[in-house]
This record gives structure tokens, sequence and C-alpha cells, in this order.
């Protein structure tokens, strides 16, 4: 089998892990000083796109590295693993002629010293893979090669895969907001959040993670929440859907992130 990645950062590095050993790999990146691989990309029996697609100023979703990546890809099957908005997949398969399918990413660059995931693609127990029904086929007998039989193979089309990854990571932000204004309601009342926290997580309705507030570092930041959040609220209204309870998740945040710069500062 032979694979090829385009982008290597984090997911692409990952995404090279998982196949070492197992295929032979053609990974390439604009940072790298080798020429385009354009010979043996065109070879490859699937390609992976891990680019970045950071936020505009307006806050959507940057998708020049994608079209950059798909309009020199010689290879006609591609699985993208780039977070891009509702619609994009499908948008891009018929601008480029290509059988694309998208593959969300959920490996984590958490801190944590035992993170749910960690930075490995192996650990993540699932896969969502959306596609057209021929296209999905191939994806996933090349995925199933690799990760085995006992993984959940979740089947949708490209919207659906899109939206699932959008409304995690716009979860996983809320819930931070959540226990970041909780915190501050306890502090209001002369409570410990900790204390609190504790006590709320024993339901086991309640998971653990995204719970903690940290006031040397209150709300989320990172490479992923703020961008996914702002994307898909940009995404949304241009839809014609005007997001209320994200828009005030990033105003939320926002406003915990200013604090803690104000209190810094004195």
């Amino acid at each position: 089998m032979k694979i090829g990645i385009v982008g290597c950062g984090t997911v692409g590095r990952a995404v090279e892990q998982l196949f070492a050993g197992r295929a032979e790999i053609t990974a390439w990146d604009v940072a790298f000083d080798n020429a385009y691989p354009a010979a043996e990309l065109s070879v490859c029996d699937c390609v992976f796109v891990c680019v970045p697609t950071p936020p505009t100023k307006e806050g959507s979703a940057d998708l020049n590295f994608v079209h950059e990546a798909l309009s020199r890809l010689p290879a006609a099957r591609v699985i993208l693993k780039s977070t891009v908005p509702p619609g994009t997949t499908s948008a891009l398969a018929k601008e480029y002629k290509k059988e694309l399918c998208y593959w969300p990413e959920y490996i984590s660059e958490s801190t944590y010293f035992n993170p749910f995931f960690g930075d490995r693609i192996e650990s993540v127990p699932f896969v969502i893979l959306g596609g057209a029904p021929k296209n999905r086929t191939w994806a996933l007998s090349i995925l199933q090669s690799i990760l085995g039989p006992t993984r959940r193979y979740f089947q949708c089309s490209e919207l659906e895969a899109e939206l699932i990854k959008y409304t995690e990571n716009a979860f996983f932000a809320a819930k931070v907001t959540f226990a970041n204004e909780m915190q501050r309601v306890c502090a209001a009342h002369g409570a410990d959040w900790n204390i609190v926290r504790e006590g709320w997580i024993l339901d086991p309705r309640v998971t653990p993670m995204h719970t903690l507030a940290f006031e040397n570092d209150p709300g989320f930041d990172g490479k992923c929440l703020p961008k996914d959040l702002s994307a898909i609220v940009s995404s949304a209204v241009r839809n014609g859907y005007e997001p209320a309870f994200l828009k005030e998740v990033l105003r939320s945040n926002a406003r915990f992130r200013c604090e803690d710069m104000e209190q810094g500062d004195v």
C-alpha cells in the first residue's frame, strides 16, 4: 500500500506514525526543502490532506491551504483530515474532481499528564468517516486494514461528519465556559469551586473532562476550540441562522481571558 501525506504538523505526523512500517509513505509539507513529490503522490492509493485551517480576521475558517493542497494534488483518492466548515468537503470534491472523504481528527495536544486520547490516532476507539458511499468503501478498506476490527466505524455524509466535529468542539468550549462561570459564582458566594466540582462530578451523568477552571489561565485557548467555535458561528450565520448561545460562549470566554490579562497587569 502506498500512502501520501500533505501537511506534516501534529495531525500529519500522527498519520505518518500510524502507517509507519505498514505502508510506503510519501510525506510533504510546504516547510520542507525538497521539491513537491508529484510523481510519488500520483501513484499513491490514497493521500491524506492534513493542512491547517486557521481563522480569518472575521472568524471563519481560512481554506487557502486546503485549496492549495488539492489544486496541485495528482492523486484522485483523498482523505481530508483538516477541520473544515459544513459543506466544504462535498464542494471540494466537485471543484477538484477528487474521490474525497472526510475523517475528522480526535488526537490531543493536551499538556495533561494523562490526556484522554493522547497524540496517537490508534488510541482513539472510533472512526468518523464522511463521504459518498462509493468513496467510503475504499477509504474504510484502508483504515480497517490498519486500525483493525474492534474499532467503531461510524459512516455518514461529508456534511454530517463535518458537523460532528464542530459539535464536539463547540460543546467542549461551552463546557469550559460553564465551568469558569460557575467558578466565579462559587467565589461570589465564598465557596471553593474545586470542592463544588468534586461533588458535581460524582453524578455519573457528568463527565470530568473540561470542568477544571484555572485562575491563572481561565477559559479556553489553544489551536482548536477558539478557531473552531468561531468558524461554526460564522458558517451558521452565512447559512441564515443566528447562533446566539454560541456567540455568548465566545463573548464570555473573551471576558474571562481579558479579566486574566487585566489582573496580570496589576
